[in-house]
């Protein structure tokens, strides 16, 4: 679960036990281009939100202008564009795209499906939320269903589909104080960061109190002890080339989408020749699943600017992109719009 999304589950319960009127918030369509992905939530009072629907232009008037609109109506339909509106008071959009926040008067039914979205976030298997606004003359209400798997064809225009997707789990083998920096952005970015070492001095939940979990045991039982699934990351930063050898024949038959060694490149081919006496049988499938030297080449080689590297080729890895810069990165894709989602072809 995100910082943010925590955040806006802590809120919520404030808001209901002190019983304040408040707001849940969500980018329900898009046009263009948008800071935030669609389904995007915040909850929010006039001058305190969590979470958000924009890149902070829009969340302190959704606050405002949602909360005293949801004094009548139990939901509404806020809209913004590029272009001015004709009350001067309304923000304008500068990433040039158009969109429709829907707003709901906070009840508790939205604290439980907030610890259900939080819940789902958390699991090795992806999830699938429908979000139904019904319009009966002016007046709007909300559905939301959980789908299965597979979900459902995005054919009704007021239908906006919320794709949670698997927890990802960041395991660092390794728990040096170069470790620590990685952790931190992994924790931030809402990865599931397990810390392991055989190492007991070093592998200590007081050096790594943002790691969900910490392993000081022999490698063997420390591989054991961790969850894999097809969305996970694993970084050998022992600074022990028998060390990390060692680990990486362990992991070499473990579902990884990503699996890197600290180091030199001639390091990496040391690694997988000593990974392979190990295990001989297997070491073709080393060479092939290790990356070396990991991270993108960002030019900082502080333990905080290696750490932005590797967590963004990770990113990379997982979300099948080449990590180019956006300026670089070619054509603009076609986007169709919709009145409950925004498809890109």
């Amino acid at each position: 679960m995100t910082d943010e999304l925590a955040a806006m589950i802590a809120l919520a319960k404030r808001l209901l036990a002190s019983g304040t009127a408040g707001t849940l918030s969500t980018l329900f369509s898009a046009r263009g281009s948008t800071y935030r992905p669609l389904g995007s939530m915040m909850v929010s009072l006039p001058g305190m939100h969590a979470g958000g629907v924009s890149g902070g232009c829009l969340e302190e008037y959704v606050a405002r202008v949602g909360e005293r609109a949801t004094r009548t109506a139990p939901v509404v339909m806020l809209r913004f564009s590029t272009h001015p509106d004709s009350e001067d008071d309304v923000p304008v959009l500068g990433c040039g795209g158009s969109i429709e926040v829907l707003v709901e008067r906070l009840m508790p039914d939205h604290v439980a499906f907030l610890e259900q979205f939080a819940s789902a976030s958390e699991c090795d298997d992806g999830s699938t939320l429908a979000c139904r606004v019904t319009r009966t003359g002016e007046s709007l209400s909300v559905t939301r269903e959980w789908l299965l798997s597979d979900g459902r064809p995005l054919s009704d225009p007021d239908l906006l589909v919320h794709h949670i997707p698997p927890v990802t789990r960041l395991l660092i083998f390794g728990a040096g104080d170069d470790a620590m920096p990685l952790c931190d952005i992994g924790a931030s970015l809402g990865w599931h960061v397990s810390v392991v070492d055989r190492r007991a001095r070093l592998a200590t939940g007081a050096r790594f109190p943002n790691a969900r979990a910490v392993v000081a045991s022999e490698w063997e039982e420390a591989v054991d002890a961790v969850v894999f699934s097809a969305r996970t990351a694993a970084v050998l930063m022992t600074h022990s080339l028998d060390d990390d050898a060692r680990v990486l024949s362990l992991l070499s038959r473990r579902p990884l989408s990503y699996l890197g060694a600290l180091g030199p490149a001639h390091r990496r081919q040391w690694l997988i020749d000593q990974a392979s006496a190990y295990d001989a049988t297997r070491g073709d499938q080393i060479a092939i699943k290790v990356h070396g030297p990991i991270g993108l080449d960002l030019g900082d080689r502080s333990a905080a600017g290696i750490a932005v590297a590797v967590a963004a080729e990770i990113l990379a890895r997982l979300n099948r992109r080449d990590a180019k810069p956006l300026h670089d990165a070619g054509a603009v894709s076609r986007v169709d719009f919709h009145q409950g989602a925004c498809l890109v072809a």
